[in-house]
């Protein structure tokens, strides 16, 4: 009789599953990564589309950090208000409170909102500038 037997068929089956196995695992820390990627560009949209609109409108808007709730809150009017959660692989610390004044979209504070990676170690700050109302954006790796 010609055939695998049992020991053989289970070996091809392990191989088999270990090379689907692997591709899942890797999509998944890749999947993170994007997911990372994508709330610092939504960050920086909202940020600036936050100061934008205090120079626009000529009211106040003001962004908001709960730091309890690990969330970011932007209000662009008494209205309008956009809610951004923080992915739970950031640690984020920054000011409960910034407020861009109307017309000039200026702070007039020098806040800084920081996201510590730990899985790559980093540290992504957005440090404002004194007046302009603009930020710097500095990764350093620890």
């Amino acid at each position: 009789m010609k055939g695998f037997t049992l020991v053989e068929s289970l070996i091809v089956v392990f191989a088999c599953t270990t090379f689907l196995l692997l591709p899942t695992l890797s999509i998944n820390r890749w999947q993170q990564g994007i997911e990372l990627e994508q709330f610092l560009s939504t960050f920086e949209k909202h940020l600036l589309l936050t100061q934008q609109m205090a120079i626009v409108t000529m009211q106040d808007t003001q962004i908001i950090f709960d730091e309890q709730e690990q969330q970011l809150q932007f209000v662009l009017s008494d209205i309008e208000n956009i809610q951004l959660p923080i992915p739970t692989t950031l640690k984020a610390s920054g000011p409960d409170k910034i407020v861009f004044k109307s017309m000039s979209g200026n702070n007039g504070r020098l806040a800084k909102f920081a996201y510590f990676w730990t899985e790559k170690k980093q540290l992504i700050e957005f440090q404002f500038q004194l007046g302009s109302g603009r930020y710097v954006k500095k990764i350093t790796q620890l």
